[in-house]
């Protein structure tokens, strides 16, 4: 019987398919023009990925499981972090519990907010990127553009290598 393994399907837009993924199983990957097509493809890939490493003798690696999480964790801080954080949530009429799970969930929020705007960031700048170069040639596609650009420099190389 085989291991019961995770499976993560995400569409790719550069790829412009669906991809699934068994993480505990780095390198294998499957695409699909639908999520139950990648899954598809992906159990037949993971059969043979599967007999592949027991052909070669490798150990296969143990599946991740859901975790439960009881909500509750034990940290480790320094004393004045301790003290700063007791005062302060006195200071809010809160338990220290409390004022601790708002810092938590606002800088949990700060962070996602960070990575959707460095996503936008990125796509800001490939669209003007295409735009400036759809400005200088207009008839080009991008894989000209690169060759445009490389002809270019290569061109010009010894009038500017003094």
């Amino acid at each position: 019987m085989q291991p019961k393994y995770s499976a993560i399907v995400q569409w790719s837009e550069e790829d412009e398919a669906y991809i699934a993924i068994v993480p505990e199983l780095e390198g294998l990957s499957a695409f699909g023009d639908s999520p139950e097509e990648a899954l598809k493809e992906l159990s037949v890939a993971k059969e043979l990925f599967i007999k592949v490493m027991e052909e070669d003798g490798e150990i296969l690696p143990d599946p991740e499981y859901m975790a439960e999480y009881s909500g509750q964790i034990r940290i480790r801080l320094p004393k004045s972090l301790h003290k700063s954080l007791s005062i302060q949530a006195k200071q809010e009429g809160v338990s220290l519990n409390t004022l601790m799970v708002q810092m938590l969930s606002a800088r949990s929020s700060v962070s996602n907010i960070e990575k959707k705007l460095l996503h936008i960031k990125e796509d800001i700048y490939l669209l003007n990127k295409n735009i400036l170069i759809s400005n200088l040639w207009p008839e080009s596609s991008s894989v000209s553009h690169v060759s445009i650009v490389t002809n270019f420099s290569n061109e010009n190389e010894s009038e500017y290598a003094h």
